[in-house]
């Protein structure tokens, strides 16, 4: 498996299934493909009111279980994939991402889990037991690279059965973040910054000479006044800023290009124009790398799920 291609079955040693969903604090997305030919076959994107959604690392998040029922069978009924698996896009405040390098690495896998869930508690001191830890491993020239997902098991198990009352099981459970990665030629690319938006949070994944170097999720305030869009920009702006200045000064590399997505049903004209503006880095649509005819709405809410399966 190339770094093209890397995380596309990174929480799941099985095959990924032929459907996907994501689920946010404001929409509802799912794809499905054919079984012969892994060909995109229908989808769906629904929009839910604040509050039946809260992601949290520490919570769960399904609040309103009958409302996201109704609203999930409305755009599932068109798959007909009751009784089948499917994978699942968590928010990504549901948990928490790291990348770590290693000189070596322990033979098994426990012993590597142990390493590190070491490394993620002096990042997060108080982390319960209650986790699950998925990780994937590169290979470079120096060291080992591992990006590793930590998500609380209570928070997963809600979600999967939240699914289970709708007859899905849940096969393999993936990041947007990473699903976007996927869309990506990383050895073409090599310096960039891959950012995802959501309405309530953004997440930078860092990749220096084609490899991953730094992960990082940031919660983005709820409110909607004047000011909003402002904030929301210079909190964004100010990441990447000190983001792209501490690359440069431990791997003094400097980053070319932003790709980005945005997760809004309404338009992002505004905040790109913004972001535009204020960052002398060239910023480009991830959802351009979506070979598929479909509205270009559709490719930029669906791109995260595109990665995921195709």
């Amino acid at each position: 498996m190339n770094l093209i291609n890397r995380f596309k079955d990174f929480f799941s040693a099985h095959p990924l299934p032929h459907s996907a969903l994501q689920v946010t604090s404001s929409y509802i997305s799912g794809i499905h493909l054919s079984t012969k030919d892994r060909e995109l076959k229908n989808f769906f994107v629904l929009p839910i009111s604040g509050g039946i959604i809260q992601p949290s690392f520490e919570k769960a998040n399904i609040k309103d279980s009958p409302l996201l029922q109704k609203i999930i069978l409305e755009g599932v009924d068109k798959f007909n994939i009751y009784d089948h698996g499917v994978a699942l896009l968590l928010p990504e405040l549901s948990q928490r991402t790291f990348v770590f390098s290693f000189d070596a690495l322990p033979a098994t896998s426990k012993e590597k889990e142990q390493l590190i869930r070491f490394r993620v508690k002096k990042q997060m001191p108080l982390l319960s037991d209650d986790v699950r830890i998925s990780y994937d491993m590169l290979q470079t020239k120096e060291r080992k690279k591992i990006i590793s997902s930590v998500a609380r098991s209570s928070v997963v198990r809600d979600y999967e059965d939240f699914f289970s009352q709708l007859r899905l099981k849940i096969k393999a459970v993936g990041l947007p973040l990473l699903g976007l990665s996927n869309l990506l030629n990383w050895n073409k690319e090599k310096d960039f910054f891959l950012i995802n938006i959501e309405k309530d949070s953004f997440g930078i994944l860092v990749v220096t000479d084609s490899v991953p170097s730094l992960y990082r999720q940031k919660p983005l305030m709820a409110r909607q006044d004047e000011n909003f869009l402002s904030e929301k920009v210079q909190n964004i702006v100010q990441e990447i800023e000190n983001t792209a200045q501490f690359i440069q000064d431990k791997e003094k590399k400097e980053i070319a290009s932003i790709w980005i997505r945005f997760g809004f049903l309404e338009s992002e004209e505004e905040m790109l124009s913004n972001l535009e503006s204020r960052l002398d880095l060239p910023i480009k649509n991830i959802e351009s790398l979506v070979g598929l005819s479909l509205p270009q709405q559709d490719k930029k809410i669906l791109s995260p799920l595109i990665g995921q399966l195709l």
